[in-house]
């Protein structure tokens, strides 16, 4: 054979061969059996020297013993052979393919079985080798085998074994000698309409327990006179035929369905310090507190910025409730850090809101208009990136910043600050909002300053903070001019301007008499057009500033309030400025048109080459001229012979009118 040659070349020391089958338990007899017997020995090499015998040399059971021990190389030694070339019919490629398959899919106990078969079959064949009959090579395995309890060694097996595998590559032995027995696979008597009501009750949102389930059938079934398996063998038949995540989105919903899945990770050390941020509100509906105003709720909410590369929180801001004006005010304070240019948020009402993210692509809240310009965070040069709040399709807690407000995190820790213990609980213990307000600042503080963070940045050694000032260094944020930043203090809404005064409405508030309206000189050149004006909420007689539909600023415009009907100084501030703006537009007029109508006419004419008209002859007075009558040669002839007999009454009642103006002229 081809590997009897290595075997042949195997050599044993002593110690090896001490207690194995067939030889004395100690060294010292192994040697003098070895004298006694003649087997073949050299010296040595290995350090502590002594002999050496060679494998062929040793008694046979001794043999069989080993090659059984030594199961790694006897499997090397089995697959040196060359792959035969002929197949016989039943080890067909597809028969092949098959049992590979088969290998694959089977326990890991069944696998171990077959791996026993392969050695026992691959020791029979070496023992073979060395020139041992081939049965008496079987009995000396299938011995070993039996004084290890292996599970169907004997002789007949192990001709079975060998069967199974000549003629097929020994590759595909481990395969071909795995065990066809898989256990018991007969299950118990169900009827089919007890399986299904056991199935579709335990699906249920309801989550209920296997013996729940079990007991409601079995009065089912002792009614109806169905045949049902134990409770234990319903469990396991749905373990077995019913889909783990379908189990999952019927017991526990959408949610928890969509939990199972991988999330994705993803590389946040692309970013500098600043340049992406996310943000979301936190309500602290634990505490009830007591606002400047005197109102008591339990709905003080804080919008938080936190960068996205080193996790630290850069700016909120506190207020009664989540909304457009608590999310701009916090946009205000980060930047005073930082102008990210990436800007991720929820895309929910408050969030998506059209003041601060008009224009924004991705943007899913509120009916989209061409009057809605661009938004603060858009003008500013932050983009908006939208998360889906949906718990079913989207994961509402993908932004880092959810996950400082767990367990652990920011919520806790101003609910469990020893200042705050035991107050809080009720509107009679209600904390001022001003305390809470540095509780609040307190405790992010020591958010950003813990050290041993787990993050890629922090590595389990840097706080936060650390990490912050280590990026920033590294490439500094950018940062707006306060100018830019004022922008963020002044609401935003969409104003058409009247046609006929130039005025524009604000929805935002009212004033004593009406809503509030704004006019400045410049708004006629954009009457009837549709601008954004922006404002401060909180004081909307400050008059407003006003910007077109893609952003470019254009001019304030004054505030102008209403009047009682009966305020007469306001009326005459009225007509003076009215008046005032009449002398201005006139002066402005002249200045625009200095050409005269004879100006015009002249040099009309000049280049047109017209014959220039009749002067007008004219009466002695106005009235004269006013009432005189086109030519008319009857009449005219008329008049010239004395005779009236063609005049209407009309017409003598106009002339004498004008004999008697020209006497009074006189």
């Amino acid at each position: 054979m081809a590997d009897g040659t290595a075997i042949d070349n195997r050599w044993y020391a002593t110690t090896a061969l001490a207690g194995v089958a067939g030889m004395p338990t100690t060294s010292r007899n192994v040697n003098a059996r070895a004298q006694r017997e003649g087997w073949t020995s050299r010296l040595r090499a290995a350090q502590g020297g002594g002999r050496e015998y060679a494998f062929s040399s040793l008694p046979a059971t001794t043999q069989a013993a080993l090659l059984m021990r030594e199961r790694g190389s006897l499997q090397a030694l089995g697959m040196q052979g060359a792959v035969e070339q002929l197949v016989q019919a039943r080890h067909t490629p597809d028969a092949l393919a098959s049992a590979r398959q088969a290998l694959e899919n089977a326990s890991q106990k069944r696998k171990d079985e077959a791996t026993e078969r392969l050695h026992a079959v691959l020791a029979v064949e070496a023992l073979c080798g060395t020139g041992a009959a081939m049965m008496q090579a079987r009995a000396l395995v299938a011995a070993q085998l039996q004084q290890r309890q292996v599970k169907g060694a004997s002789v007949a097996s192990l001709a079975r074994w060998q069967a199974m595998v000549d003629g097929a590559p020994r590759a595909d032995w481990l395969a071909l000698l795995l065990p066809a027995y898989v256990g018991r696979t007969a299950e118990a008597a169900c009827d089919p309409q007890a399986w299904e009501w056991y199935k579709s009750y335990w699906l249920t949102r309801r989550q209920p327990t296997y013996a729940e389930t079990y007991r409601r059938l079995h009065e089912i079934a002792a009614d109806k006179g169905w045949a049902i398996p134990t409770g234990k063998t319903l469990q396991r038949r749905i373990e077995r035929e019913i889909d783990p995540h379908v189990a999952t989105l019927l017991r526990e919903g959408p949610e928890a369905a969509a939990h199972r899945t991988p999330v994705q990770q993803r590389d946040r050390s692309v970013f500098g310090a600043g340049e992406a941020v996310n943000g979301d509100g936190l309500k602290f509906d634990k505490l009830w507190v007591k606002f400047e105003d005197g109102e008591i709720l339990n709905t003080a909410t804080a919008w938080f910025w936190q960068d996205l590369r080193t996790n630290r929180v850069l700016a909120w801001r506190l207020g009664k409730t989540e909304n457009t004006d608590l999310f701009r005010l916090a946009t205000y304070d980060l930047t005073g850090v930082c102008a990210p240019a990436h800007v991720w948020i929820d895309n929910t009402t408050v969030a998506a809101n059209k003041e601060m993210t008009a224009g924004a692509k991705g943007r899913h809240r509120h009916k989209a208009k061409a009057a809605d310009g661009l938004g603060l965070l858009l003008m500013l040069g932050m983009d908006p990136h939208f998360t889906n709040p949906d718990k079913e399709a989207g994961n509402p807690g993908a932004k880092p910043v959810e996950r400082a407000f767990g367990i652990g995190g920011l919520h806790s820790e101003v609910a469990n600050n020893p200042q705050l213990i035991n107050r809080g609980y009720n509107k009679a213990t209600a904390i001022p909002v001003e305390e809470l307000r540095a509780v609040v600042a307190f405790e992010v503080a020591r958010f950003n300053a813990r050290t041993e963070r787990r993050t890629a940045e922090c590595r389990g050694v840097l706080s936060f903070d650390q990490a912050w000032e280590n990026a920033a260094a590294e490439r500094p944020p950018r940062v707006l001019a306060d100018s830019q930043r004022r922008m963020l203090l002044m609401s935003r809404e969409s104003v058409r301007v009247d046609r006929d005064h130039g005025t524009v409405w604000l929805k935002a508030g009212r004033s004593q008499y009406d809503k509030n309206r704004y006019w400045c000189e410049s708004l006629a050149r954009h009457a009837g057009h549709e601008l954004v004006a922006h404002f401060d909420p909180e004081n909307l007689s400050a008059g407003i500033h006003l910007y077109s539909l893609d952003g470019r600023y254009l001019f304030p415009a004054d505030h102008l309030p209403g009047r009682a009907y009966n305020d007469r100084a306001a009326g005459r501030e009225d007509n003076k400025l009215r008046q005032r703006l009449i002398k201005l537009n006139k002066k402005a007029a002249a200045e625009t048109q200095r050409l005269s109508q004879h100006e015009r006419d002249k040099l009309y004419r000049e280049s047109t080459q017209q014959p220039v008209p009749p002067k007008r002859q004219r009466n002695g007075n106005v009235v004269t001229a006013h009432f005189q009558k086109p030519a008319n040669p009857a009449r005219d002839a008329q008049r010239a012979t004395g005779t009236d007999g063609g005049l209407t009454a009309l017409d003598k009642a106009a002339l004498a009118y004008m004999d008697r103006m020209r006497k009074d002229s006189f």
